[in-house]
């Protein structure tokens, strides 16, 4: 497996149902996702993107086909082995935060680093809360914040360990324009100061196009691949 090569999907399947009333959520999906790619997963409502995304999370199983991460299997993993391995190196940023309500920004942004039982480097996390615009908030709870602040802590979350991949499902789905901007910028700074590798599920082609690579999907089948010349 090239180096470079951090997310690898082999024949991706995924049909509901049995024989007699059956539906296939993502036909035979294929394709590679480079360390470093901002790569954003549009269709429409319906057409397999988010199947896609909880199968490369490990959330759902797929009926057939293979999904690598760093060279590993994550569905040939035990449960235990596999929910090491999500809290380690995939970061889930949801459209609607799942934030703790009785933890503060700080409380939130660390819960993943003190469930893997990790040293807390204070100057790292200092320096992700000032790049989250976060520094006034610290000490508040989520309902104390706004839309756009609490899906900036979702991101500082999903940041806190340096994980492989970072999967936003719709993450400006449940905001305004102007925070769903606020938002996008945020994802790309984030792929340029970490060089974090970023999967954005879409359904609005006007934030698709600020990734690195769209892929189109429609009907459960990719229908197009297109790479950006330049970041």
């Amino acid at each position: 497996m090239n180096q470079n090569i951090i997310l690898k999907c082999e024949n991706l399947t995924k049909i509901y149902g049995n024989k007699n009333a059956k539906t296939i959520a993502l036909d035979n999906a294929s394709f590679t996702v480079e360390k470093g790619q901002f790569v954003s997963i549009v269709g429409a409502s319906g057409s397999g993107k988010s199947t896609l995304l909880h199968l490369l999370g490990g959330v759902d199983k797929p009926t057939s086909g293979n999904v690598l991460i760093n060279n590993i299997d994550i569905h040939q993993l035990t449960q235990d082995e596999l929910a090491e391995f999500r809290r380690k190196e995939i970061g889930i940023i949801y459209q609607f935060y799942n934030l703790l309500p009785i933890m503060n920004v700080r409380e939130n942004i660390l819960l993943p680093s003190q469930l893997d039982k990790r040293r807390i480097d204070e100057k790292e996390l200092s320096d992700l809360i000032h790049v989250l615009g976060l520094e006034e908030r610290i000490t508040h709870l989520p309902n104390q914040l706004s839309g756009g602040q609490q899906q900036r802590v979702a991101i500082g979350r999903a940041l806190i360990n340096h994980p492989s991949l970072i999967l936003a499902d719709e993450p400006t789905g449940n905001l305004d324009s102007k925070s769903s901007e606020e938002i996008i910028e945020l994802l790309k700074v984030s792929n340029r100061k970490y060089n974090q590798t970023i999967l954005l599920v879409t359904h609005d082609e006007k934030v698709a196009k600020q990734a690195d690579r769209v892929i189109t999907i429609k009907d459960g089948k990719i229908f197009k691949d297109s790479i950006k010349n330049e970041k």
